[in-house]
């Protein structure tokens, strides 16, 4: 289950990978980009996502922790 993005980075995410459906409907982070990156997207820090919702296509509209 992918709880809903709340428009604000969720704490349960800290430091974690997560796997998100955006605003589009496409889910992003289930297989790695390259061979040596793990699955699914940073969560937070200097590459980390990006967590406001905006109105864009773009947006994370639900999320799944997964590391």
């Amino acid at each position: 289950m992918m709880p809903a993005n709340p428009g604000f980075f969720p704490e349960v995410a800290k430091g974690k990978r997560v796997i998100v459906k955006l605003a589009n409907g496409k889910v992003c982070g289930r297989e790695p980009v390259t061979s040596t990156t793990p699955p699914g997207w940073a969560a937070d820090g200097k590459q980390g996502c990006r967590w406001t919702i905006t109105g864009h296509p773009f947006d994370i509209a639900n999320y799944q922790v997964i590391k």
